[in-house]
């Protein structure tokens, strides 16, 4: 099945197909060269979402394949805590080897709330055949919770899994599916970033951290960081050339509340789908707000969350 192409994985709901297309369509821009084919993993779609799917997918010109999953096999999964944005499909990264056929042995995973700002081959190219998975250092590494949970050394650090380049062969050899179960029944109180702390509980010795850009999240940008200290110097090279924007937290660039300073870019890939000039709403409540706190800011009573960063460049 591989034969060159670069193999994309994403999984999704009902609700994210609009998102789904957002994403998949920034990536087939950015790299109109590549022979791609995208496996898409879900529990329930309807035929609308998954028709939508496949007509933007044969428009550049590549595959898709579906994949559905059924309950039976996040039986022993639990969304823990109050994380209401996250869906019980986050755990199927979990099973990608018991999902996706034999004949595969990497794939590049990515989450649907970002885009592809850019040229991934270098990503797809990287060599992780050592490892079971290329990864990007999470905007949260630098918290000392995740380490007392997750029950490993901090020099490991903690990995984001919005963007995951999976060494499948490694996974089938190392038996990562019956090692993860395990964990999950084992650990589930401790779990409060699901299957991202399944995966670092399990491969934060085994990964290979992937250069910053390949993984650009909400908490990068912002001015006070929880990210590892030392990791600080080589994230502010990486900040110059953004490619993958991960739109990380509740708050997404489809929702008015959002203020991340890349939603431009999203809006820019947006405007290339069906829902073209499609922007959320923004009540005159949360406007007057927006304009108090921007006094407060010219005053200096009060700091933006976010670095001033021209996102104009990008696109």
């Amino acid at each position: 099945m591989e034969n060159g192409q670069m193999q994309i994985v994403c999984n999704i709901d009902s609700s994210y197909v609009k998102y789904c297309i957002v994403m998949l369509t920034s990536l087939f821009e950015n790299n109109r060269s590549e022979n791609i084919s995208v496996h898409l993993i879900f529990g329930e779609l309807p035929e609308e979402g998954k028709w939508k799917i496949e007509n933007v997918v044969k428009k550049y010109g590549q595959t898709v394949h579906f994949y559905q999953v059924g309950d039976e096999l996040l039986k022993d999964c639990l969304i823990y805590g109050d994380n209401s944005h996250i869906s019980l499909a986050t755990y199927y990264r979990v099973f990608l080897c018991s999902i996706l056929p034999i004949q595969l042995e990497k794939v590049l995973y990515l989450d649907c709330d970002l885009v592809v700002n850019g040229s991934v081959n270098e990503l797809w190219n990287t060599d992780i055949s050592g490892y079971a998975v290329g990864c990007v250092e999470d905007m949260w590494s630098g918290k000392p919770d995740n380490y007392e949970r997750l029950h490993y050394d901090v020099s490991d650090s903690y990995f984001n899994a919005g963007v995951l380049l999976v060494n499948l062969l490694f996974w089938r050899n190392f038996s990562f599916e019956e090692k993860a179960i395990n964990y999950i029944q084992t650990h589930i109180s401790e779990l409060v970033f699901n299957d991202q702390d399944v995966l670092n509980a399990i491969l934060h010795d085994k990964k290979c951290f992937l250069p910053f850009r390949w993984n650009v999240q909400d908490g990068f940008l912002r001015r006070k960081r929880r990210i590892r200290k030392e990791s600080i110097p080589d994230l502010e090279m990486e900040l110059r050339h953004p490619v993958v924007i991960h739109y990380t937290g509740s708050k997404k660039p489809w929702q008015y509340k959002s203020i991340h300073p890349y939603r431009s870019v999203y809006y820019f890939y947006l405007d290339k789908t069906e829902w073209k000039g499609e922007r959320p709403v923004m009540p005159l409540s949360y406007k007057f707000k927006l304009m108090v706190d921007r006094l407060l800011y010219f005053c200096g009573v009060a700091k933006p969350k976010y670095l001033k960063i021209d996102a104009s460049h990008i696109k």
